[in-house]
């Protein structure tokens, strides 16, 4: 080969090269965003659904549902509303509370423990299963967890602290 066609072919390779690592660090910049979006979006999406469920007598665990389920139906586009588990966790004492070591499990995507009557506390906990454009070539999962622990407005008359 004369010198001119290897000068030809090592740029060309360089640009490949180089092209090719401008559109990972995007891509994992464009992934980065997107993330930071849907955990802003839960961030607001749990914070909305407990406040409001917590007001509400008697209807705790349909009122938090409600309002996820009417949250994220404006981002279907976005948000797979499949990925989405939602528990409530109703506790009696702060003693309960202590010794609560995590979110209740169920078979459906929407798990209760324990009984809303009489309960002062809840921790209302989403989980959203989110996958990245990087997991096809490593494997990478994560989950966005948020918990909030309120205090149910119409049963703090049970609300107690042990001193």
């Amino acid at each position: 080969m004369r010198r001119s066609n290897q000068k030809g072919f090592i740029a060309s390779l360089e640009f490949c090269l180089g092209f090719f690592l401008l559109w990972l660090v995007l891509m994992a910049w464009v992934e980065i965003s997107y993330m930071s979006f849907i955990s802003a979006t839960n961030d607001l999406i749990i914070a909305e659904a407990a406040g409001d469920s917590k007001i509400r007598e008697g209807e705790y665990g349909s009122t938090f549902i409600d309002i996820v389920e009417k949250h994220t139906s404006g981002w279907e586009g976005v948000l797979d509303r499949s990925k989405y588990k939602l528990s409530i966790q109703y506790l009696g004492s702060v003693s309960a509370l202590e010794s609560y070591t995590g979110r209740c499990s169920g078979s459906s995507s929407v798990a209760t423990c324990g009984n809303a009557a009489n309960s002062s506390i809840a921790v209302y906990h989403l989980t959203y299963d989110f996958s990245t454009i990087f997991s096809k070539l490593f494997d990478v999962t994560s989950l966005l967890k948020r918990e909030v622990i309120v205090i149910q407005e119409y049963e703090r008359d049970a609300f107690e602290i042990d001193i």
